[in-house]
């Protein structure tokens, strides 16, 4: 059982991994727009290291929602062919994981470049938080949604909050890269918190994953249609046994 499910997982993942890269002019833009972000801003580092780090969870978190709205029907076929909802999700977390991990690595890699941080590994890591945070993110937007127009709407709404209000406002606290921008903050900082924002990011996916995981129940319901005898005699599977038997 151990070996089917972790077959069904990597068919998961080659799967939306093949889907993706079909999208890479999609995935292109995606990329160029924190990166614009970035760039703009760059004379005031930390300022910058923000909307550059911040901003590429719109890049990870809009792949992972187009990956998941567009594998919709397909998903409902696998539920009918065997698959569970939690490989669907297993699936797409091994691919979209590392996916967000590589472009961390160049986002992380162009920042420490251009803006030389205090503390370089600070902002690998907090850059490489904002990926994993993204895809449980994703996968919750697109798990409630089921419009692509909708959920990019949702993504830009918290990206755009989240790099809108300081850090110290309260609403910063519930949004889901508070973490994440503690630790890309403080690599411009000698001294600076790490356990506590890694520790509320991991909390914080998580709970994502419970939310995406619930809404996928929706999502992937397959109708289920009358009983139909092919001998051409349409029985009504809701009668009771007393009328179908005709002693009533």
């Amino acid at each position: 059982r151990l070996m089917k499910a972790l077959q069904r997982v990597l068919i998961m993942a080659e799967m939306h991994g093949r889907d993706l890269t079909r999208r890479h002019v999609a995935l292109g833009l995606l990329v160029a727009l924190p990166l614009s972000f970035y760039l703009a801003s760059s004379r005031d580092n930390t300022q910058a290291l923000s909307a550059g780090g911040i901003g590429m969870a719109f890049a990870v978190s809009g792949a992972t929602l187009f990956s998941v709205l567009s594998s919709q029907n397909v998903d409902q076929r696998l539920i009918l062919g065997g698959y569970r909802p939690v490989d669907l999700l297993i699936g797409r977390l091994l691919f979209l994981g590392p996916l967000g991990l590589v472009i961390a690595a160049g986002f992380s890699v162009l920042m420490s470049v251009i803006s030389h941080p205090a503390r370089p590994w600070v902002l690998v890591l907090g850059v490489a938080l904002v990926a994993l945070q993204s895809v449980p993110f994703g996968l919750a937007v697109g798990s409630a949604l089921s419009r692509e127009l909708e959920g990019t709407l949702v993504l830009i709404g918290v990206v755009g909050m989240q790099l809108a209000v300081g850090p110290d406002a309260a609403i910063a606290k519930f949004l889901p890269f508070y973490g994440p921008r503690r630790l890309i903050e403080g690599a411009s900082q000698q001294q600076a918190a790490i356990l506590g924002p890694v520790v509320q990011t991991v909390l914080y996916g998580l709970a994502l994953l419970v939310v995406a995981r619930l809404f996928m129940n929706r999502r992937i319901a397959v109708q289920r249609h009358p009983f139909i005898d092919p001998t051409g005699d349409p029985q009504d599977t809701n009668a009771s046994p007393a009328r179908a038997d005709g002693s009533n």
